[in-house]
């Protein structure tokens, strides 16, 4: 092979991958050299292909095909199995294999790769000159103690591999930078990694531990920090990220779920604070953040469930629940896509917005507001909030000339409020005869029938809401959660409950049927967040 002219890239590639290449260093750079060995080989292994098969405890030297007794020492380093499975396979590699380690003692530099190597070849670890050595994509399942004489070693990677453990030999090599472990099997830290030996690499750069299943822990990194040299980059690899699951999809009874809703920001912020817990954004993602506040809150034990009563409607108004509940009844709920408020467990929800009077600018008087939330597009959305004036004004619609027609989605809107015209008509009346005040403040209700868990947060309110509850059921109040530590359930059944829906709430287990009627603001004056749950103390 050595007599042969080097051949461009392009060309080899072009050739395929049948005949076996060998590695040369020339003037150009590495250039790839047939070798006509094996394509005389491959010519004989065809012309065997109706052979009768070996027996399987035949010797290696016969099963490893012709070319065994070119390199006879390579198969102490391949797969046995290999020998049986692809005779060419082998002779492919053996010539390479041959090549490579006859040059081995004039080399710095060695690139042991894609060679199906069960184990290092003893001739590379004799050589005690060696800076770089490359061991990547073969069958490798131990470093042997020998690799403790490679002192010079600056550069070993030894990714996708079948290593479990790396040996306290590691620590000998002294001039080590870099070392590339990735895509192997090693197992937790505490058993596959010397802690003492990474103390002793005091040139060691770079480890890269990405791509082994047991070897992913938000805490890793830091662990490995401490046992590696300053200013040394350590990667490691970060636990897949579960499917995000929508508020619907939530477990409620989960603490998980239950702080779900919060911002990786907030969550960041509530480690530190609550739990003393300072975290990097860089190093701890979202998923890293619940693996530490879950095991935090696992420590203090189960937050404080506080139960409270809202608000009772005055005896004249009562007659108003029981019209209410039979008109909740007989409503018809959309179901399937159809409903609005996908992301949330309902078998019915429904959304009105409140009608403006005749002449007020800012609205359409079907009283489509802002709602992000909401499943019908409207024509009026949020604008952001304004931070100069505390306000979140709600964008106008254009004037409409006289005679014009409406859009569909207004006539939609306006038809589903008449639909619904009593439901609201009570509703409204309930709230005046309960806070007056509020009652010229809401912007929409939302109807709804069978509300399950369903943990969230209201991103687009500007301040409280009001819930009440009618049915035939047990359980079911709202709950919110009022401090990092506690969890206010708000009995709403026949009751008006105040809840800034800013905070993390959901609907407690119940049985039976359940309606509610949920009464909210989202634009006009941004109260600010308080109390996640009001009461008359």
């Amino acid at each position: 092979p050595r007599s042969l002219p080097r051949m461009p890239c392009a060309a080899v590639a072009a050739m395929g991958c049948g005949p076996c290449w060998a590695f040369a260093k020339g003037r150009e750079g590495l250039a790839l050299k047939l070798c006509p060995e094996t394509s005389e080989a491959r010519k004989r292994l065809a012309q065997q292909e109706d052979a009768p098969k070996l027996p399987a405890d035949s010797p290696d030297d016969v099963r490893a095909g012709p070319h065994a007794a070119h390199c006879p020492e390579r198969k102490a380093y391949s797969h046995p199995s290999l020998h049986r499975a692809d005779p060419a396979r082998v002779a492919d590699n053996e010539c390479r294999l041959k090549s490579l380690l006859a040059e081995v003692g004039s080399s710095v530099a060695l690139d042991l790769s894609s060679l199906d190597l069960w184990s290092v070849p003893p001739p590379v670890l004799a050589h005690t000159s060696l800076r770089r050595l490359a061991l990547m994509s073969n069958c490798i399942n131990e470093l042997p103690p020998e690799i403790a004489s490679l002192k010079a070693l600056e550069s070993l990677d030894v990714s996708r591999n079948r290593l479990k453990v790396l040996p306290e030999a590691m620590g000998a090599l002294r001039s080590l930078r870099e070392l590339n472990v990735m895509t192997n099997h090693l197992r937790q830290i505490q058993h596959s990694i010397p802690l003492g030996a990474l103390k002793a690499l005091a040139e060691l750069q770079l480890i890269d531990l990405r791509f082994n299943p047991k070897l992913m822990s938000a805490t890793l990194a830091e662990v490995l920090a401490e046992h590696v040299p300053a200013g040394c980059k350590v990667l490691v690899g970060v636990k897949p990220t579960p499917k995000q699951l929508s508020a619907g999809e939530r477990d409620a009874t989960l603490l998980r779920s239950q702080l779900e809703p919060w911002s990786t920001p907030a969550l960041r912020r509530r480690l530190a604070a609550e739990f003393g817990i300072e975290t990097d954004p860089n190093e701890t993602d979202r998923e890293g953040l619940f693996e530490l506040l879950l095991e935090a809150y696992a420590v203090m034990g189960p937050r404080t469930e506080r139960l409270v009563r809202g608000k009772s409607p005055p005896p004249s108004s009562m007659g108003l629940l029981a019209e209410l509940l039979e008109e909740m009844k007989s409503t018809v709920f959309p179901s399937g896509a159809q409903r609005e408020r996908q992301q949330i467990r309902a078998q019915g929800y429904i959304i009105l917005r409140r009608p403006l009077a005749e002449g007020e600018s800012g609205v359409e008087a079907d009283g489509e507001a802002a709602q992000v939330d909401s499943a019908v597009s409207d024509h009026v959305v949020a604008a952001p909030q304004d931070r100069q004036h505390g306000m979140r004004p709600e964008r106008p619609l254009p004037e409409l000339k006289p005679g014009a027609k409406l859009g569909w989605r207004r006539r939609t809107a306006a038809a589903k409020f008449q639909q619904h015209a009593k439901v609201w008509d009570l509703a409204h009346a309930l709230m005046e005869s309960v806070d007056p005040a509020y009652a010229e403040m809401y912007t929409a209700i939302a109807m709804t029938k069978n509300f399950v868990g369903s943990p969230h947060v209201d991103t687009e309110n500007v301040g409280p809401f009001y819930g009440l509850a009618l049915g035939d059921f047990e359980g079911g109040g709202i709950c919110v959660e009022s401090t990092p530590f506690e969890v206010t359930q708000v009995d709403t059944r026949y009751r008006f409950g105040k809840v800034d829906g800013r905070f993390p709430h959901w609907v407690a287990p119940y049985t039976g049927e359940r309606y509610s009627i949920i009464y909210y603001q989202t634009a006009g004056p941004v109260a600010p967040k308080t109390v996640a749950v009001f009461t008359d103390d």
